[in-house]
């Protein structure tokens, strides 16, 4: 059942709602699909924080990510990169990206992939690290179901849109800097700007996430979804912080059928827009200091559900 057709009651609380059972039956229709295979071990984190550093050129946005104002691109056919330490630059990618090398760079790249094999625009094939995906676009025109599948990178000054899910989390990545948003329904699938069902030693920090899409009207599931409705999975080492949220049933969704440990959430600025609130989350993934909504200032809402 999908999430509009039932909505769960409010309270007035500053700081905290548990959902009832009625409630309950609705938000679990936001629950993930499975995943079609399982995510590597996460041995070291990717990069840890102690704060988010505030922009100077104010959130991500059209004006400062996805290729430069002024670059000069070379059209391009899909890519397969196999050569360890390449850098992919300044092109302009008619098909989608698969990365089997480790220590690859892409960066000042549009990349327009509206018929992926496997539901992927840029993906790894393989165990591979140290990739860098830096000012670039990626645009799925609204037929394509994952953005960008990967463990083991940094995200930087990215914008991804008319996807399904923005990006899917894996272990060991840096998501910062980045405007994903204008999420594309692919079907029955919940749009979700960035999705992890066992997401670990994950940042994601400094980034403008908006599943909705105005032309259709849709609010999109969520801004980061964590869990899967498909069995217990464990999520660990995951910091959401500096963050500008909006949309979605719930803007962040932490799911009940995830094993939670480690998780930081702070200092995120959360949009009105959302169908039910700002978060969902287990009573046992404390929600930090600094989360406000934008309009007010003032501190989130937070419902818990655990089952």
């Amino acid at each position: 059942m999908d999430l509009a057709a039932r909505r769960p009651a409010r309270r007035t609380v500053t700081r905290a709602r548990r959902l009832g059972p009625a409630a309950l039956g609705a938000v679990a229709a936001v629950a993930l699909a499975a995943c079609s295979a399982p995510l590597p071990e996460a041995p070291t984190p990717a990069e840890s924080f102690d704060t988010a550093p505030e922009r100077a050129d104010g959130p991500p946005g059209p004006d400062n990510t996805g290729v430069p104002a002024g670059t000069v691109l070379e059209p391009s056919d899909s890519l397969r990169i196999e050569e360890d330490g390449a850098v992919v630059e300044g092109l302009d990618v008619d098909g989608c990206v698969v990365v089997d090398a480790d220590d690859v760079t892409i960066r000042n790249t549009r990349i327009t992939c509206t018929d992926a094999p496997g539901g992927r625009a840029v993906v790894m094939d393989g165990k591979h690290t140290g990739l860098v995906i830096e000012d670039v676009e990626i645009d799925g025109g609204g037929r394509t179901e994952i953005g960008i599948d990967l463990t083991d990178a940094v995200i930087r000054r990215v914008d991804v849109h008319h996807v399904n899910d923005g990006i899917r989390m894996g272990a060991n990545l840096v998501i910062e800097d980045s405007w994903i948003h204008t999420m594309t329904r692919q079907g029955d699938l919940h749009p979700d700007a960035i999705q992890g069902i066992s997401a670990k030693n994950v940042v994601i920090r400094g980034n403008t996430l908006d599943p909705r899409n105005t032309r259709t009207g849709d609010l999109g599931n969520a801004a980061i979804m964590l869990g899967s409705e498909t069995g217990t999975k464990t999520s660990e080492d995951v910091v959401i912080e500096g963050n500008h949220l909006d949309g979605g049933n719930y803007t962040i969704n932490i799911s009940s059928s995830i094993t939670a440990e480690g998780f930081v959430v702070r200092d995120n600025v959360f949009g009105p827009n959302a169908r039910y609130g700002p978060v969902l989350t287990r009573t046992d993934v404390p929600v930090g200091d600094g989360n406000v909504m934008r309009e007010t200032e003032e501190p989130i809402d937070v419902d818990t559900r655990d089952d």
